[in-house]
């Protein structure tokens, strides 16, 4: 996992030298910061102020989507990156493979399988079916969904789909 450098004085760093496994982070906001305020000490759950805190020194930091989709990428599950908690970056790597699971569904309809879709993929199998081609009525009828639902599922779809172009944005498959 990457962790930020310290340095002297217990100032946190992401120095220079790591500029390499972080690129572009040669300044974001923590690098001044005390290393403990982002990563606690093992074993030690981070508080709610710390949280707070860390959250808003993220808030600012010119290269927080950066710091966060190389935090998702990478699978980090320690302290707070691009001003995310461990359990708010699980939950985005969840969305990630939901939505890659979504469209192996979809797949599956369009090829006229039945598959059991549960409703935690419905976002991304409606998403997936629109995405090739079908109409909101169409895709009711093969998910057996009402057309509010489906309205729902894609609405859920877009944010899914809106933080997935980000990852590939800011950190693309096979650049972590």
């Amino acid at each position: 996992m990457i962790r930020p450098v310290v340095v002297q004085r217990g100032r946190s760093a992401i120095e220079a030298s790591a500029t390499p496994v972080l690129p572009g982070l040669s300044a974001p906001a923590c690098r001044n910061a005390d290393p403990a305020l982002f990563f606690p000490a093992y074993g030690v759950p981070l508080s709610e102020p710390q949280i707070t805190a860390a959250k808003e020194l993220c808030a600012g930091c010119p290269v927080r989507e950066e710091c966060l989709a190389i935090a998702v990428r990478s699978d980090e599950s320690d302290g707070i990156w691009g001003g995310t908690t461990p359990l708010e970056r699980r939950r985005m790597r969840v969305q990630l493979a939901r939505m890659d699971q979504g469209a192996e569904l979809a797949r599956a309809v369009v090829s006229g399988e039945e598959p059991e879709v549960v409703q935690a993929l419905r976002p991304a199998v409606v998403h997936s079916l629109f995405r090739m081609g079908w109409n909101a009525e169409r895709i009711g009828d093969a998910l057996k969904l009402t057309s509010s639902q489906v309205q729902t599922a894609r609405g859920m779809a877009a944010r899914a789909q809106a933080f997935l172009a980000f990852m590939e944005r800011h950190c693309p498959k096979g650049r972590t």
